[in-house]
């Protein structure tokens, strides 16, 4: 599933997320099992071994999407 966040697109499946973000070319991924998601303010939080990132999803629907698409609980 593809979803427009802000400056970018976040790619999500019941395996991994790949986030593209346009200004500098970034692509950030990483797998299910290190990925958490935060109700407010509808963060991303991917953090396993030595890698630890966040992202805003801007809205609680694109949060909602990526809970969908990768079946991970969202932490209210």
């Amino acid at each position: 599933m593809v979803i427009t966040i802000p400056g970018g697109r976040v790619i999500a499946t019941a395996h991994e997320v790949m986030v593209k973000l346009q200004e500098n070319q970034i692509t950030l991924q990483a797998q299910t099992d290190d990925i958490s998601l935060l109700g407010l303010p509808c963060i991303l939080v991917a953090s396993g071994g030595s890698v630890n990132w966040s992202i805003s999803l801007g809205s609680q629907e694109n949060l909602e999407a990526v809970a969908q698409a990768t079946g991970i609980a969202i932490k209210r």
